[in-house]
């Protein structure tokens, strides 16, 4: 006996209800074990020959009849044409309108769906099963498997089609959810479930069937927890901006959706040391500014959290201060700092390390025309000697730059040494000396020797081109095609040009900046407030050494 009718023996004799004594039920399994060992001997091997089965299972029958109409029952009963699996059905199964909480019961060549609820009169169901049912041998996935039926005399013909894709990847996504919701002047998608939903398949594509007339919202977003409700600060969204439209004949709506998180920042943790406090921020933040600092120095650390370091402060001394924020999402917020270090232990003996340095470009990476030299520092530095700061050339020259060549940021961790600075030649050795640079804590920079070297400008090429038909505020973005890294980024009109780009491929993108503030708006879907827009080159740039790209057009027709 092959193994996959000994399987279908198995699920018989489960769902027969006569056999029910314990001496039957071990007289069964000894049977099959029997039958297993006997094929394990007889049978080595596959058997030549034979065809695979490809075919996936088929619909054969079900109640209520697909297409049905003024069914008021409470359970629904489909059976197949082999013997089937039915997996993870929680989530592939999509019923619209939401029936509410229901019971599913398996059968070797079908299953039964009970409704814990009446089904509502003057409505069109479906059942969608998606990629929930494959056949027992071969694992082939049922395809289009839908159940539609009515509650009335007339089945809802309505649909609306249309793709989603990601603003930031500009490629389609799978599984997105997109919801139709009867029109309502309160609503909320994170308060409110959508009356009629489904998800998008691989390509990005999604389409809602059998819909009723009449007024709706609409809205698409990656629905993380599976509760269809919008999670504001963890799913990625785009929704109408209109209150409503009118669903009257078959639409097409099309969303690309992209992270909106109104949540407010707020602190999460705060660790106090005897040299510093760190407050840890529940989002990123891309400046800051102390109110009443009086000569405490702070810094951002890793573009989310805030570190103020003790200078006079006395430990037992408590500080209210107030800091001006601007979060990664560009929003200006206001927070209370409540600022007392903690008293230094007996046992606890202060420790100083060598203060290190980063520097960009970074070892192995050729100085392009456009760089300039950053040294990174991972703590504010006090005070530094700039003729301990040296460039010493192949023809062993020592350089040193006046002070207008060297630009601190406002935390003092980050020093560029200016482009049209830099010694006019193909190498040059960036040499600290020892003591260069001392930090907020005392600790010192050591010796440290850096070789940078000049690309030969043939080895670059350029690409422009133009935004739209028409001038307007636009930020041209230049990202690696790899990891939509943004490498260049420039403020136009409607003409971009980058110079010197390295060879590669690469995305160019404009964000349509209305407002002129230089960065992207986000949107807010409480007010219906759609985010700025954004473009994308159709297709790739390939860029080749000393090569010129002209004439290219970001289309801003979506």
């Amino acid at each position: 006996m092959l193994a996959k009718e000994i399987i279908q023996v198995i699920y018989i004799f489960l769902s027969m209800s006569e056999l029910r004594s314990k001496q039957l039920v071990l007289l069964f399994f000894l049977f099959i074990a029997t039958l297993l060992i006997i094929q394990s001997c007889a049978q080595m091997a596959s058997p030549p020959g034979g065809k695979k089965d490809t075919l996936a299972p088929k619909l054969i029958t079900s109640i209520p009849l697909n297409k049905s109409k003024n069914y008021k029952g409470t359970k629904l009963e489909l059976s197949f044409n082999e013997f089937i699996n039915v997996r993870n059905l929680n989530q592939e199964l999509l019923i619209t309108p939401n029936i509410g909480t229901y019971q599913t019961r398996i059968r070797p060549n079908g299953l039964s769906i009970l409704l814990d609820s009446a089904l509502k009169d003057q409505t069109t169901y479906t059942f969608n099963f998606r990629n929930s049912i494959e056949d027992m041998s071969e694992r082939n996935i049922g395809k289009n498997i839908k159940l539609v039926f009515s509650t009335s005399n007339t089945i809802d013909s309505l649909s609306i089609t249309g793709k989603i894709k990601s603003v930031e990847q500009n490629k389609a996504f799978e599984n997105i959810l997109v919801g139709l919701y009867p029109y309502n002047d309160t609503l909320r998608i994170d308060k409110a479930k959508p009356y009629y939903f489904t998800k998008t398949d691989t390509s990005g594509i999604y389409t809602l069937e059998n819909l009723a007339e009449g007024k709706y919202y609409m809205a698409a977003f990656i629905d993380g927890n599976n509760n269809l409700l919008y999670n504001s600060n963890k799913e990625p969204v785009d929704f109408m901006s209109e209150s409503f439209f009118t669903l009257n004949k078959n639409e097409t709506k099309n969303f690309s959706i992209t992270l909106q998180n109104l949540d407010p920042l707020k602190i999460t943790k705060i660790t106090s040391t005897a040299k510093t406090i760190l407050y840890e921020m529940s989002r990123g933040i891309k400046d800051l500014e102390l109110e009443n600092k009086k000569d405490l120095i702070y810094q951002i650390e890793g573009d989310k959290n805030i570190r103020i370091y003790v200078k006079n402060q006395e430990a037992k001394d408590t500080l209210f201060l107030s800091a001006n924020v601007t979060d990664s999402l560009n929003r200006k917020i206001k927070i209370p700092l409540k600022v007392k270090f903690r008293e230094l232990n007996k046992k606890e003996k202060p420790t100083r390390t060598t203060l290190q340095v980063s520097y960009l470009p970074a070892q192995g990476k050729y100085v392009s025309p456009e760089d300039s030299l950053v040294l990174g520092f991972p703590k504010p530095v006090v005070s530094w000697d700039s003729k301990r700061v040296q460039f010493i050339t192949e023809e062993n020259e020592t350089i040193t730059l006046p002070d207008e060549a060297y630009m601190w940021n406002k935390y003092s961790n980050q020093l560029t040494i200016k482009r049209s600075f830099l010694p006019y030649r193909e190498k040059f050795l960036l040499n600290l000396e020892k003591g260069a640079f001392i930090s907020v804590e005392n600790d010192s920079s050591d010796v440290q020797k850096q070789a940078f070297q000049f690309q030969d400008l043939e080895e670059y090429g350029s690409i422009e081109g133009k935004v739209g038909d028409r001038a307007n505020n636009y930020i041209v973005q230049l990202l690696t095609a790899a990891n939509m890294q943004v490498l260049y980024e420039q403020n136009t009109s409607q003409k971009f040009n980058f110079l010197h780009v390295e060879p590669g491929v690469y995305i160019i993108r404009a964000i349509e900046d209305k407002n002129k503030n230089g960065y992207k708006d986000i949107g807010n879907f409480l007010l219906k407030t759609k985010p700025e827009s954004v473009f994308y080159l159709e297709g790739k740039v390939k860029l080749k050494a000393n090569f010129q790209i002209t004439d290219l057009l970001i289309s801003t027709q979506n």
